[in-house]
């Protein structure tokens, strides 16, 4: 429907007329029917709620990344959701440089393979951080060794464990890493022509910036296409049972990693004494030889323990168990 003119507006267009500032033929208006365009040589497979559901799940996946990267590198790393596209995989695979870093992963519980791209800024400053180094730009831009890439297996592991949980609330699988390409023309994993969902993650470490890019096939989706929307997203959050969470933090503490030190014995001596030390010295310690060792735990003593050899190596055998609740304070 055309738009009505006020009154105001009809005085002002006559006079416009009627003073030669404006012709008949500038007034006329050719009305056009807006047509949006549809190809249908690239269908979009998913409805918007699928597509902001699958956002919603790289979210947390961009979340958990990041605050894996932060601990283990020791530095400042952002991962945000960039943008979700669907588009045909020969799209993706032309969109992407060569050389490149790129692994592929799949799993018993899905009907194909998924690829993740990294952009080698990326993970040249994540190896050189893990290496002990700055992280810093890297200025050439080359294939990944042998040892780099075993060295970033150890890290795709952890990355697909964390996709793998924020996918646990929809669907729940296992990755498992089948391969790592520097050229994106070896990774064929569907036809060219297939539509793939390609979820793009801004990451920044440091002030290194660059792309994360996880694309997943229409093929693989559509097995899992009824969970994809909200409703069921929430429902799976909300079936989280009440001790589960105390099981998760129970589960983690068990595999975290202790420092033991066991202690002989302890003695004092002054700066020259320790200078004056030559082979065969002995050193009296202030612990006989029959009295227990001492067992520390994280810098704590926890237990009382005897000397002894298993199985061809030094070993302990704990004798006594300390209940000792004493902090720095006294408490």
């Amino acid at each position: 429907m055309a738009d009505i003119l006020s009154q105001n507006e009809v005085d002002t267009l006559l006079k416009a007329l009627a003073a030669g500032d404006l012709s008949a033929e500038e007034v006329k208006v050719e009305e056009t029917k807006k047509v949006k365009p549809y190809d249908f040589t690239r269908p979009s497979k998913f409805s918007k709620e699928q597509i902001r559901t699958i956002e919603m799940v790289h979210e947390n996946f961009a979340r958990g990344v990041s605050n894996y990267f932060s601990a283990r590198l020791r530095s400042f790393v952002d991962i945000t959701k960039a943008s979700t596209d669907q588009i045909t995989y020969n799209e993706f695979i032309r969109s992407i440089s060569s050389p490149s870093f790129l692994f592929v992963f799949t799993a018993e519980e899905l009907n194909g393979n998924v690829v993740i791209e990294i952009n080698l800024k990326v993970i040249f400053s994540i190896i050189d951080k893990l290496l002990g180094g700055g992280g810093g730009l890297y200025q050439k831009i080359r294939p990944l060794t042998e040892i780099e890439n075993s060295l970033m297996r150890n890290e795709i592991i952890r990355i697909l464990s964390i996709l793998k949980d924020s996918w646990s609330s929809i669907y729940s699988f296992t990755p498992n890493l089948v391969s790592i390409e520097n050229n994106p023309q070896f990774v064929q994993v569907v036809p060219a022509n297939e539509m793939v969902v390609v979820v793009t993650l801004d990451m920044k470490i440091g002030e290194i910036e660059g792309f994360m890019n996880v694309c997943w096939p229409s093929s693989l989706l559509e097995m899992i296409a009824p969970k994809l929307y909200a409703e069921s997203y929430f429902k799976q959050e909300k079936q989280i049972k009440p001790g589960q969470l105390r099981e998760d933090i129970i589960s983690l503490l068990n595999n975290a990693k202790l420092d033991l030190r066991v202690v002989i014995g302890k003695t004092i001596i002054n700066l020259s004494e320790l200078l004056n030390l030559e082979v065969g010295d002995v050193i009296m310690l202030q612990r006989h030889i029959d009295e227990p060792a001492s067992l520390y735990v994280n810098g704590r003593e926890k237990f009382l323990c005897s000397l002894g050899t298993h199985k061809g190596f030094n070993a302990v055998r704990i004798t006594e168990v300390l209940n000792k609740e004493i902090d720095e304070n006294g408490g």
